[in-house]
């Protein structure tokens, strides 16, 4: 098990302005106050993260066509469609990732005072934070196994690629993420919000070492509003 912090986060205002529901694609001219404001809380997000990120590798023990039983006795119920992009792994790496409290403390500050354009340029700055200290924890986790010689499947999370929620509760199991200041609710809502949960599939016949370059190039979802 491995804790990770003080890791050094880029915020991209492309993908921060994709949140608020612009691209340069779809958006030619672009608000010119709203640009503003996003920069501005874009350089007040630096101030306000904390991210801290935990991982876990464990072993699998065996498959059937809708669960993978783990080394603990666990078991994950994912749907068919992910146990075919786990096909050929004997391991799964798990992590939990938050950037901390203070920046949606502040979210909710400038709601209350109005500001809300401001409120919603930073809550984006935010889920860009997190998944882009998501995408640098999950390369430090693959990076081990590939030294290792093993190969990694893409990431999964619960509540995406038809994976339900509820699976937040074995991770939770596993993971220790109160180390990190991260608890799950009974809803398994993830607090601190800006936290994400995933796993990787690791194994010598896993059939395709996934890159988290160019991730949404991968991405089968093509209508997603976030693309460029």
């Amino acid at each position: 098990m491995r804790i990770i912090k003080n890791i050094k986060l880029d915020i991209d205002k492309d993908a921060v302005w994709r949140y608020q529901g612009y691209s340069r694609r779809k958006v030619k001219n672009p608000n010119q106050n709203i640009l503003q404001i996003t920069e501005e809380e874009i350089n007040r997000g630096y101030n306000l993260f904390k991210p801290q990120g935990i991982y876990r590798l464990i072993k699998i023990i065996d498959s059937t066509s809708r669960e993978i039983n783990l080394e603990n006795g666990l078991t994950f119920e994912f749907p068919e469609s992910i146990i075919n992009q786990l096909k050929g792994a004997n391991r799964l790496i798990i992590g939990v990732v938050s950037i901390g409290d203070f920046l949606e403390k502040r979210v909710s500050e400038l709601f209350s005072q109005g500001e809300y354009l401001r409120a919603l340029a930073l809550d984006a700055v935010g889920s860009v934070a997190v998944e882009d200290f998501s995408q640098k924890v999950r390369n430090l986790a693959r990076q081990e196994v590939i030294e290792q010689d093993f190969q990694t499947s893409r990431h999964f999370s619960p509540g995406y690629s038809g994976w339900d929620v509820s699976q937040q509760e074995v991770i939770f199991k596993i993971i220790p993420a109160d180390k990190i200041g991260v608890k799950l609710t009974k809803g398994y809502m993830m607090l601190p919000q800006k936290s994400l949960s995933w796993v990787i599939g690791v194994g010598k016949k896993v059939s395709k070492s996934f890159s988290e370059d160019n991730y949404c190039k991968n991405c089968q979802f093509k209508p997603c509003k976030y693309s460029f």
